[in-house]
């Protein structure tokens, strides 16, 4: 399959009209935003609370930031987050998946129809799951997708721009065709990348049964579950914990690694107030669920957070 049939058979599968690839997730996000054609030097919402990447890729276009505080229960950035912190130099919002669960993307959505702003949904950990039916991928103005380490489709390499519109797809092809570092190159990564596709499907259903083991094998009530439903596929399993440079250094002790990100942006600002994100920054903790990860590993993290006493 070369580009052009790949990239229409991504399209497809979000149920978009339009795909293009690009080197990574990041040059995605950087030409959806010079396809927008947002004034440069505007404001774009972003949530306070993700990779930091997002953050870098937004300035990098032109633009500053506006960080929202996000919700503790989808531990992504809602609309109720956004309205304190809209004001007239916003052009666009990156609406995140925090951590692979959705945010409520058709109420942003309408959000920013009606304040006339480009909508940009951030699918990159959680693609290959579905909102109310429909594939995340396909809400907003434009969505990028990231085929980078961990992600749902673990390429190390290559990211995507959806969209519907004619005029916001020439202009994000145009982007590309003038910077060569943007574009996806190499037929060996396109023959990956095409591989990894036509197994989405079955990897992600392996992601969900392992979130499923450890939503309802963990019963610590030390720890604090993110909310979770049959549309929920976490990129990295989340738990809430106090104390938790104790417990990390139990579980260092015993062999058992945990990830904890991310760190609140709010701390990259000299007067930001994020509650949430500081919070989250403070207490999370992040078990593997990919694929790869096998059951053994599933089952000790699990018997070792029971266990588990703040002792």
């Amino acid at each position: 399959m070369g580009l052009t049939q790949l990239q229409s058979f991504i399209a497809t599968k979000f149920d978009r009209r339009h795909a293009l690839l690009t080197s990574s997730g990041s040059f995605a996000l950087i030409a959806a935003l010079n396809a927008s054609q947002a004034p440069k030097g505007s404001s774009v919402i972003m949530p306070a609370s993700c990779c930091p990447i997002v953050l870098f890729a937004i300035q990098m276009a032109g633009y500053n930031v506006i960080l929202a505080d996000v919700s503790l229960c989808s531990l992504s950035m809602e609309v109720n987050n956004i309205e304190p912190v809209f004001n007239d130099s916003v052009s666009v919002i990156v609406a995140v998946h925090g951590y692979g669960h959705y945010c409520k993307i058709d109420e942003i959505a309408s959000f920013a129809k009606q304040h006339n702003v480009t909508l940009i949904e951030d699918a990159c950990l959680a693609y290959g799951s579905t909102y109310k039916g429909k594939p995340l991928g396909s809400f907003g103005d434009l969505s990028i997708l990231s085929f980078g380490y961990d992600k749902p489709i673990d390429n190390q390499y290559g990211g995507a721009v959806l969209t519907n519109s004619e005029r916001l797809f020439e202009c994000a092809k145009g982007f590309l065709n003038d910077n060569k570092m943007a574009q996806f190159s190499g037929s060996k990564q396109l023959e990956i990348l095409n591989d990894r596709f036509l197994n989405l499907n079955k990897q992600m259903q392996v992601r969900k049964k392992n979130v499923d083991y450890l939503q309802k094998h963990i019963i610590n009530s030390l720890f604090v579950k993110a909310s979770f439903d049959a549309d929920v596929t976490y990129w990295r399993y989340p738990l809430l914990i106090k104390n938790r440079a104790h417990f990390l250094a139990k579980a260092k002790q015993n062999g058992i690694t945990f990830t904890k990100h991310y760190k609140s942006l709010g701390e990259l600002q000299t007067n930001g107030h994020y509650p949430n994100a500081s919070l989250i920054d403070e207490q999370i903790i992040n078990l593997f669920v990919r694929p790869e990860t096998p059951q053994e590993q599933l089952t000790n993290m699990v018997m070792f957070i029971n266990d588990y006493q703040d002792k």
